[in-house]
């Protein structure tokens, strides 16, 4: 399901860092960016495998990745394990798994703080919860988001219990039992590069539906830039001021063959030069966003790839330049 084929197809799916989302209104709630972005993770988004026992709700900063910010250092710090699934808590997009923190509009948005929720963002972060821990299946979930949840079946620990969440007794509570969690659930803690491989896998799956290009892949490099390499050869960068993978030539017949991008026709006999216009495209599979990666085929040939700047609904036919040219085969 490449993609989640997102009915929305005139949203934007990958933006860097320099763009801004604002939220400071009521209705941007109604955005269709937002409702997309609630759907996704509500109902089909999957951490990583080793992450799917233990839910821990955190919440949110200013700072966007949250991970830069202090009160998350200081989180990361007293949690001390990969075993734990962190998910943060916020407004208006609901939930933000960490390993999706980097990526539009996650890493974009932007809304006052003001301390306190309203029954309408309570109302979405209760009913996004419920349908993410009943759907991925968790034993145990600790919450130091300070947001009142309940669920039916699963173990709920607060941490808080109405500290502040950077207080003392708030972080020893959540150490404590993230430590309980690890022990009694015999939690898998990987080594950092096996678990870097699975939040990119789970990231990989969200931004593109699949992650079967990176299987019998090495990822190296220094957090936040990461290289991806199987057989000695390069394949991908990821970046996190660019949101994306950056896929190498090497590794376009890999995705071609993994149905990993969303892929356009060539008109037959032409020789393909520049960038994609309505003139030199035949047609276009459905579900393209403005970001995408593409893949361009001609006669059913792979002969490269491009940059979506137009969305699924102006292809092939709308006006001005449909896509920037990337790579040549």
């Amino acid at each position: 399901m490449r993609g989640y084929e997102g009915a929305r197809s005139g949203l934007a799916r990958v933006v860097g860092h320099e763009h801004r989302l604002r939220c400071h209104t009521y209705s941007s709630r109604n955005d269709a960016l937002i409702h997309d972005w609630r759907d996704r993770v509500a109902d089909q988004h999957l951490p990583p495998e080793h992450q799917r026992q233990v839910l821990l709700l955190l919440p949110c900063s200013a700072v966007k990745p949250y991970r830069t910010s202090q009160s998350h250092r200081r989180f990361m710090r007293v949690i001390g394990s990969d075993a734990v699934h962190q998910v943060i808590v916020t407004a208006p997009l609901g939930l933000v798994p960490r390993e999706l923190e980097e990526i539009w509009p996650a890493a974009n948005y932007d809304i006052p703080v003001t301390g306190e929720w309203d029954a309408d963002e309570l109302a979405v972060i209760r009913d996004m919860t419920t349908s993410f821990v009943s759907r991925v299946g968790y034993s145990r979930v600790i919450n130091h988001s300070g947001v009142d949840i309940e669920f039916d079946g699963v173990e709920l620990v607060d941490t808080r219990q109405g500290d502040s969440a950077g207080s003392t007794e708030a972080l020893s509570r959540l150490q404590e039992e993230v430590e309980r969690a690890s022990a009694e659930l015999s939690l898998e803690n990987p080594r950092r590069p096996s678990h870097r491989m699975a939040q990119m896998r789970a990231l990989s799956r969200f931004q593109h539906g699949t992650d079967a290009w990176l299987k019998g892949s090495k990822v190296q490099g220094r957090p936040p830039i990461f290289t991806f390499t199987k057989n000695g050869e390069q394949t991908a960068q990821w970046n996190p001021r660019s949101g994306r993978f950056a896929f190498s030539k090497a590794s376009l017949p890999l995705l071609d063959a993994c149905d990993a991008l969303p892929r356009v026709n060539l008109k037959p006999g032409l020789e393909w030069r520049g960038d994609l216009f309505s003139t030199n495209v035949e047609s276009a599979e459905p579900g393209i966003r403005a970001g995408d990666e593409i893949l361009v085929m001609q006669e059913d040939q792979l002969v490269g790839s491009a940059r979506a700047e137009a969305a699924g609904w102006e292809w092939p036919d709308g006006p001005g330049r449909l896509a920037r040219s990337k790579h040549r085969l």
